[in-house]
């Protein structure tokens, strides 16, 4: 029995002298996520026919970024030449006009014809971030067909590039 005491004791002595050196340790590990600035163009317009008699066509696209302050240029390849007009196999041409209205939140901002002075635009932070901004494209021939008007299929290209 004086041995069973001897361990006990022995035993509630190494058991107390762990505890009270117990101590506390801890560890952080750091999280994130790193989201890539973005842009993007949808509702594109697939294509547009301008009328013959002058009236208009519309096109539109809609422009989102993830960021507060981006620019944008809008123009066509016959601008980029220096004359907005649609143009035949043969090279001849028939001047349009194009006038742009830039929507958020169905508030309507200008009605801009586009020329060489009018596709430059930048945001400048005024937008909420995510704010989808709506272009609708009026396009219509400066004067209708004639009969003297050759026949034949005229074409341009509008882009639009998004910097940011």
């Amino acid at each position: 029995m004086k041995t069973l005491i001897k361990s006990v004791a022995i035993l509630a002595t190494l058991l107390g002298s762990g505890l009270a050196q117990a101590d506390t340790t801890s560890a952080s590990i750091p999280m994130g996520v790193d989201v890539p600035r973005s842009c993007t163009l949808s509702n594109v317009s697939s294509s547009v026919v301008v009328p013959e008699d002058g009236s208009q066509a519309t096109g539109n696209f809609t422009m989102s970024c993830n960021i507060d302050a981006y620019s944008f240029v809008v123009t066509t390849d016959s601008l980029d030449s220096g004359n907005l007009s649609l143009k035949n196999a043969d090279g001849i041409k028939l001047p349009i006009q194009i006038i742009q209205t830039y929507m958020f939140n169905s508030v309507a901002y200008g009605n801009y014809e586009l020329n060489s002075g009018s596709r430059d635009w930048w945001t400048g932070g005024i937008l909420p971030i995510g704010a989808p901004i709506d272009a609708i494209l009026k396009f219509k021939l400066r004067n209708p067909t004639t009969a003297t008007t050759p026949a034949g299929v005229y074409t341009d290209t509008f882009r639009v590039s998004v910097t940011y």
